[in-house]
């Protein structure tokens, strides 16, 4: 008997096994050698790791790039840097990353084909949330919150500082679009299926932990249902218009709760 055989049948033993001769023992080394296959750097998926690293890094710039903008700014100038870091984090970067590893970007979301088809369950979320939206506009944490851009209750606004703003802030969202639901969700639906859109959830949940409680809770229904649907129809544009229209009439509910002269 070779040296570890013993062992490998006294755990066979122990488990109700009965290895009969050596075909025991070949089953036991077959077996322990299957895991350790298992286990090895060529079963790892390149995608997934590819993305998964990418994520990491994309969410840590998204989340701490801020603390690199200068304490002096104009409120515009500061938001704009905001929004900038964001487009840069959850947009470009994936977007080169997909370019040099050659991963097509329809792939992960970028398509046009086939919006036609899926436009109603869009409908139906913009149906829902905007009324919330609304209602929800009232309450005082609300008000503190948005816009980003900062305006001063009953102030008068600056139309064209704040056009300036939206524009970014519409880009802002093209940007965590295309990283939640399509690098994330597309990205990783080959090798999670369905799954992925859970793993998108968690961090996409984790950026709203500075939001207030019930847009936090929201972005986890949010998460499911887009996910969902960015799968169906393997395209991020749809998502971008609802993001953007309930982003939007949260800005104007807001101002307009503000007293804020136009």
């Amino acid at each position: 008997m070779r040296k570890g055989d013993g062992l490998r049948l006294a755990l066979m033993k122990k488990s109700g096994s009965q290895p009969h001769g050596n075909e025991g023992v070949h089953h036991a080394a077959k077996g322990t050698l299957n895991e350790q296959e298992g286990l090895s750097l060529r079963n790892v998926d390149r995608q997934v790791v590819l993305v998964l690293v990418t994520a990491a890094c994309c969410l840590w710039i998204g989340q701490f790039g801020g603390r690199l903008r200068p304490s002096n700014l104009q409120p515009l100038h500061r938001s704009v840097a905001w929004a900038g870091i964001q487009i840069f984090a959850y947009l470009i970067i994936p977007v080169i990353v997909c370019i040099i590893f050659r991963i097509n970007l329809a792939t992960v979301g970028w398509s046009i084909r086939g919006l036609k088809e899926h436009w109603r369950p869009y409908a139906g979320i913009l149906f829902v949330a905007l009324p919330a939206v609304v209602a929800v506009s009232f309450s005082s944490e609300f008000q503190t919150k948005y816009p980003l851009l900062e305006v001063r209750d009953g102030g008068q606004i600056n139309l064209a500082q704040m056009l300036i703003w939206w524009a970014f802030y519409a880009v802002q969202f093209v940007a965590i679009e295309s990283f939640f639901r399509g690098f994330l969700v597309l990205g990783l639906a080959d090798a999670f299926g369905m799954n992925a859109i859970l793993i998108a959830m968690l961090p996409y949940l984790a950026i709203h932990f500075s939001k207030p409680p019930l847009e936090a809770l929201a972005s986890i229904v949010g998460a499911l249902i887009m996910g969902i649907l960015a799968l169906r129809s393997r395209s991020i544009w749809l998502g971008v218009v609802v993001h953007i229209v309930v982003a939007g009439t949260m800005d104007v509910s807001s101002l307009l709760q503000k007293g804020v002269q136009w």
